[in-house]
């Protein structure tokens, strides 16, 4: 109870300047404010949003653990299913999550995905970085507001705990007249319509933590449905669909609805200029909402998703139901493959290609930095390293390797892997150890392969980061997610001739004018990909303190690729002392990661 008082203390005292109240979450205009006139005695969070009604506080009990489903198959679940209980809310309630662990000698954390935790950056889930990790047995209560509506996602902040199953829908709605694009649209109903997209392996990922051989899934999910998912529609009528990739993994997914076109809306929550498709394209950790309109032949059409990338020849597929259309057939015979149209790739849109709903106003003083990303050919033994982890979450075992002797094909940034530190960085950071701390352009003072990589940014000062995808030894695309803050997306681009990247070659393109922004209308987004060979250039201005990770969690299962965007925040000690502590020792990356 203590922990939630101080959680809603927060919430109403701190913003990047501490003064801010709760009001500040709220709409400006005072006549929607007033008191909670509902009517109903249905207190449910997943209700209708209307003006005038005061925001709730919403209530979510987790106990995570493993279990096998009916087909005898191991999963890591939430309340016993996965994806977990979705979480669907009003703009600027208050969501409680109390998060129990019950997988035995593992520590675990969740990240609220897009959400941007204004005023409560200590609740964005990363290990060792905002929090100290939930040990087996313990429960951890988070507590944020819901302040930008839009479709997100939670799951675990281990790649290999999410990959098992903890994962799970997160819908902020607000009411409907303050939709941007309503009038595309004649229903959204979220409960229905929310198409959450994950993977399944022949085995848990987290019971064999010591292998580091890669483990494919064998395939993918909509929803929690062993067949095929429905969208019942009425015809003549348009129904806004959320699509959430919600893989872990470099898995890219086509999604397509046969006979239809899509609209898309939003992408990772953020309102675009309607764009209407055949199909879209969505990376790890991005979200798509789409407006898909009735109007074909009364029947039943199938919705597919294909993978790509590491999914590559996964499919699974939902069901297009029109009213009174008996769907027995379809279930039986299955999707007819033969009759899916055949797409080609200018008909495929993605995130990054859209426009924001509205211009973005101009920045001066932009502060640019190229941060590199490849895989460098590294021979890296324990020997070597001297921030070897003693690991209480491996039992009879003193020692559990560094993740870096386990491979040498490791994706880098700034020829760096991220190493957690030794106390919790936003919390307590007089704690963490100089030594292995490193700053982005000037990584060279540190000769560990492993730091802690920090981008040390000021308030309201624009910045500029140059995502370059160098491809000297890989040809992979790479998703990179923000916490914290919105992205704008101002150039994507892809090397035509196919050869690698270099800093040297990025700014004699920029000289040459080669390199062309879009400032005037990016889309904005917290999940982005970078092209092989190519790059990504984003730009944000920090606007609330806190220490924020910008990862690829796709990167690696075991190795953390990731730098913390540090700004100056004071976080008052009544908080800090309310949260729990990290005990006396640190777990290995393969098990925060």
């Amino acid at each position: 109870m203590r922990f939630l008082i101080v959680s809603l203390f927060i919430i109403a005292n701190v913003s990047n300047n501490g003064k801010a109240s709760l009001e500040s979450f709220l709409p400006s205009n005072d006549s929607i404010l007033l008191s909670d006139t509902t009517k109903s005695s249905n207190k449910s969070c997943n209700r209708p949003c209307k003006f005038n009604v005061k925001p709730r506080q919403c209530r979510y009990d987790f106990e995570i653990k493993p279990t096998f489903g009916e087909d005898d198959r191991p999963a890591l679940t939430i309340n016993g299913q996965t994806p977990g209980p979705p979480i669907h809310v009003c703009l600027h309630d208050i969501i409680v999550v109390k998060v129990k662990n019950k997988i035995p000698n593992q520590d675990i954390t969740m990240h609220w995905h897009g959400i941007e935790q204004k005023g409560t950056p200590y609740m964005d889930g990363v290990p060792m970085v905002t929090q100290c990790p939930i040990s087996y047995g313990s429960v951890y209560e988070y507590a944020f507001a819901a302040s930008s509506p839009g479709t997100f996602f939670y799951h675990a902040d281990s790649v290999l705990h999410h990959s098992d199953g903890v994962y799970g829908a997160l819908i902020v709605d607000q009411p409907q007249p303050l939709e941007p694009h309503a009038a595309l649209y004649d229903y959204d109903r979220s409960d229905e319509h929310t198409l959450i997209v994950g993977t399944r392996f022949p085995e848990l990922l987290t019971a064999r933590l010591e292998d580091p051989s890669y483990i494919p899934p064998d395939s993918i999910i909509i929803n929690r449905n062993e067949d095929y998912s429905k969208i019942f529609v009425i015809p003549g009528y348009g129904y806004r669909l959320r699509l959430i990739n919600a893989i872990a993994l470099e898995c890219p997914l086509v999604i397509q609805a046969y006979r239809h076109v899509a609209t898309v809306i939003a992408t990772d929550g953020k309102p675009v200029q309607p764009v209407t498709t055949a199909a879209v394209k969505i990376y790890p950790g991005e979200r798509m909402d789409v407006v898909i309109r009735a109007d074909q032949e009364s029947g039943g059409y199938w919705i597919r998703v294909s993978g790509e990338g590491l999914c590559e020849g996964l499919n699974t597929y939902a069901m297009l139901l029109y009213s009174g259309f008996n769907y027995t057939s379809m279930l039986l015979d299955g999707p007819n493959t033969d009759t899916e149209s055949k797409l080609e790739d200018k008909e495929t849109i993605t995130g990054q290609e859209l426009q924001s709903a509205r211009d973005v106003p101009s920045v001066n003083n932009v502060k640019s930095i190229y941060l590199k990303i490849d895989r460098p050919h590294l021979k890296v033994k324990d020997d070597d390293i001297d921030f070897r982890y003693l690991s209480d979450a491996v039992p009879k075992k003193p020692f559990f390797p560094a993740a870096l002797s386990l491979r040498d094909d490791v994706v880098q940034i700034n020829g760096k892997n991220f190493l957690y530190p030794n106390a919790p960085y936003l919390l307590k950071p007089r704690e963490v150890r100089p030594e292995t701390i490193c700053v982005v352009g000037e990584e060279k003072n540190n000769k560990q392969p492993q730091c802690i990589l920090v981008l040390n940014a000021k308030l309201n000062e624009a910045v500029e980061l140059v995502l370059a995808n160098e491809g000297h030894r890989s040809n992979e695309t790479y998703t990179f997610h923000m916490h914290g803050y919105g992205m704008q997306v101002v150039k994507t681009w892809e090397n035509p001739g196919n050869t690698p990247l270099s800093k040297e070659e990025f700014h004699k393109m920029e000289r040459d004018g080669l390199i062309t922004r879009n400032i005037k209308n990016p889309p904005v987004k917290d999940t982005v990909m970078v092209p092989n060979k190519g790059l990504t250039i984003v730009r944000f201005t920090p606007t609330v303190g806190g220490s924020w990770l910008l990862e690829c969690r796709s990167c690696s299962f075991s190795l953390p690729v990731a730098i913390i965007i540090n700004v100056p925040l004071s976080i008052p000690k009544l908080v800090i002392d309310s949260l729990p502590s990290c005990g006396s020792y640190r777990p290995a990356d393969v098990l925060l990661n």
